[in-house]
Order: structure tokens, then sequence, then C-alpha cells
């Protein structure tokens, strides 16, 4: 591992253990622990240190503008509660301001959208109507667990973004992961937990569930885009502040049999050696050290969810060769993504695998401006740096 990266994660360390510790930067290229930080959207974790740089100015607007955005959300958030909960429809908040809170100054704690889970379809499709009746805007995107909406305040004409999640994650090409999830965060089984935030309660997942569930949630940015620290450092102040109500035996099994426990050793560990997190706190887990060094250098090389995105169109890892079967796996899955409800019918599989990969040649040249060689053996090179991960290692595509 870089010393750069050394020292930015000994800044996060302090973030996630409230350690006032003296970090010396003497010998420390800060331009480009600046640019680290910035990349993973963690500029004003280094306030404390940077009181003497040229670029502190800088950092403290950048923070400023960040509180804004905060409260600003928050009252978002606030707004799309209130109607939906006045029509008693049952939802969750996941991520965002539940996590930011564990923080030790939640408003740095960058957001960027509302997530809401509403596991009932007759509700979920209630509340599509309601918000949409209060002028909310969907926005196409293809997605097999949320719908996407728009709110603009007259007021000020600030935009937000609520991504309405059907399902908690989208669907892998592991049956088995699939029907976990489902099985899991089902209204049947799901009770909420409650948090207060500025005065308003809010249900969100039980500390179990939502473990499995985070660790779903990085998972699914590490397959198609990767992820930054951000997320582990959510993971490391989650798990301190809520370890006594975790029950980790289920959290074990739930991995094991959705094949992701190695997935769940990586993150543990790494939260253990680099973040902070009490060796008391699921003691029995431990990971190979390199390991964990090899799955931060990718994370840190990644940035906040990942760079390059647009050229991402194929899932990354889930596979253990990426050869002719693994491409066509994928497409296979791209299909049932395009075409949600029409896939159920087998009979019209060819026709639809026909068109979905007339869209991925269009989007391949006219959109990403690469070429369909080159997406390939992006994908192909992808496969390798997952391969850490071991998930998935039975992939039983349909």
């Amino acid at each position: 591992m870089q010393p750069l990266d050394t020292v930015y994660l000994q800044i996060l360390k302090n973030l996630c253990t409230d350690s006032s510790e003296p970090i010396p930067l003497d010998g420390v290229d800060t331009a480009a622990l600046y640019r680290l930080a910035e990349k993973h959207c963690s500029l004003p974790f280094l306030l404390p240190y940077f009181e003497q740089q040229p670029s502190f100015s800088g950092i403290k607007q950048q923070t400023k503008q960040m509180l804004l955005s905060y409260y600003q959300l928050e009252h978002f958030t606030r707004l799309t509660f209130s109607l939906l909960l006045a029509e008693k429809i049952p939802c969750f908040l996941l991520k965002g301001m539940s996590l930011a809170a564990n923080y030790p100054v939640p408003e740095y704690r960058k957001l960027g959208d509302l997530d809401l889970y509403i596991p009932e379809k007759e509700a979920f499709s209630r509340a599509c109507r309601i918000l949409e009746t209060n002028g909310y805007t969907e926005e196409p995107e293809d997605s097999d667990h949320h719908v996407t909406y728009r709110f603009t305040f007259p007021e000020t004409g600030r935009s937000f973004t609520l991504e309405l999640h059907y399902r908690i994650v989208g669907i892998y090409q592991f049956a088995r992961a699939n029907e976990l999830i489902d099985e899991i965060f089902s209204p049947d089984h799901l009770k909420p937990s409650f948090v207060e935030l500025y005065g308003q309660t809010y249900p969100v997942l039980p500390p179990t569930e939502n473990v499995f569930y985070m660790l779903h949630h990085m998972l699914k940015h590490y397959l198609y885009s990767g992820f930054g620290s951000r997320l582990l450092c959510d993971f490391t102040l989650y798990l301190k502040q809520y370890a006594s109500e975790i029950d980790f035996e289920k959290i074990h099994s739930w991995c094991r049999e959705s094949k992701i426990f190695h997935l769940y050793e990586l993150i543990l560990g790494s939260c253990h050696l680099y973040f902070g997190l009490s060796a008391s706190i699921d003691p029995q887990i431990r990971s190979s050290a390199a390991d964990c060094a090899a799955f931060l250098e990718q994370i840190l090389a990644d940035g906040d969810f990942g760079i390059d995105t647009e050229r991402k169109i194929v899932s990354r890892g889930s596979y253990r060769h990426a050869g002719v079967r693994a491409w066509f796996h994928e497409g296979h899955v791209q299909m049932k993504l395009r075409f949600s409800k029409l896939h159920k019918c087998v009979l019209l599989w060819p026709v639809f695998w026909g068109i979905t990969f007339f869209c991925f040649l269009s989007n391949t040249y006219r959109v990403r401006h690469t070429t369909l060689r080159q997406t390939l053996a992006d994908f192909r090179a992808d496969n390798q740096k997952t391969k850490l991960l071991k998930i998935f290692e039975n992939n039983d595509v349909p």
C-alpha cells in the first residue's frame, strides 16, 4: 500500500474512533491527499489536519456546500415521508441520513439522494400514485429494483432524486441469493426499527437485516462500478453503534447461503485493521491481512462509486471464467432488466436477446465511444480483479 493511502486511512481511522491523534503530514504530498479525499467525497475529514495548508480555505468552502446539501436533503426526506405516512404507506429509510447519524459530525457524511424501500406491492403502487400527484416526476431508468423520481422545489428550483425501491437490491445471477434476499426483506419477515433524526421519527431496517443489506449494497457497487471508502466508514460506525443488537450468527448463515461469506470477511477484516473497529465485534471472523490490503487498494483506486462507470455494461466477477458463456449470461440478465415484465414469456426470449444485443452495440459505439473488442477485454480484466471476493462460485443462471 502506498504511503499516501496509509495516511488517508489513518485519517479515516481517527474519524471512526473519534480520535484526535495527530497525523504528521511532513513529507506527504498534500495536494495528492486532497485529491484522494475529494475522489472519495471525504474532504471535510481533512479539516483538522489542513489548517496550515494552502487548500484549507477550499476545503472549508466545499464543506459549507456539503452542509447546505445535507440540510436540503433532510428537508426533502421529511417532505417525502410526510406524504407517504399520511397515507399509511409502510416504508423504510435506507442508508443516507440514517447512517450519517452515526458519524461524529453527521453533516460531514456526503448524501447523494433519498432511498426508500416499500416491500408491499400494493403499497408501492399507491406510493407511486401519491408521489406523482404531488409533483414527483418519474425519470426513465433501466432498473430491476427501484423507480427513480425527481422533485423540484418551486421556491428554489433545487431538484432532488428519490429512488423508490420495490426490491432491496438488484437481481443477481445466483438464484439462491435472490431467493434469500426476497425472503429476508419480505413484508412478512421485516419489522421496522426506528431512528429519530432532527425531531422526526423514521422507520429503518432492523440492525441484523441492515448489516446484510449494507453488504449487498457494497457488493452491487463493487460489481458494477466499485465503491469508495465512504461505505466502509458507514459499516464501521454502524457496527460500533449497534453491535449489541446484531445477530452475527444470522449474518454468518445468510452470507454462507448467499455465497458472499468471503466478502463479509474482507469487509469486516478491513474495518478491524484499517478503520479502528473493535476486535471484540464478531471476533470469530478473521481475514487475511494481505487480502484486506489488496481489497483496500482496489477500493481506494476506484474512488467513490468507481471510475469510468459509463463504460461498464457487464458485471464484474460472478463467474469463474470470463468467456463466451459468461458474456451470454450477462446479456441474459440485461435482457431481463430491459424487459422486466415481458421476459416471463420464454418464447419471446430470442427476439429480446436480439434487441438487447442491438442496443448494447449501439450504446457501445455511440454512447460509450468504445469498441466491442475493448468492452469485452475490459470485462475480462475486471473479472480478474473480483476473484479476490470469491462470490457466487456456483453460478446457476436459468
